[in-house]
């Protein structure tokens, strides 16, 4: 890890475009370090392990456009299980 001034600030990236807004951190509270990303509209959040990531390396295309909505017409998904 890096020491100095930023050492305490968690690095972040925004990412957008004219569909969404997300922000990304590390998330290091955990057992394990997890992507943390955060729709900046609708601020929602997830958490993602190096095994949840290194599966969406394998996913197509299509599997993972029927699991994005940017803007859910709908209730957010269920956190509760």
């Amino acid at each position: 890890m890096a020491n100095g001034p930023s050492a305490n600030k968690p690095q972040e990236w925004i990412i957008s475009n004219e569909f969404a807004q997300v922000r990304l951190t590390i998330d290091t509270l955990g057992n394990d370090p997890r992507l943390k990303i955060e729709d900046l509209t609708t601020n929602l959040t997830i958490a993602l392990d190096a095994f949840m990531l290194a599966g969406l390396t394998t996913a197509s295309e299509e599997e993972l456009k029927r699991h994005m909505d940017p803007n859910p017409k709908r209730q957010p998904r269920d956190t509760n299980g």
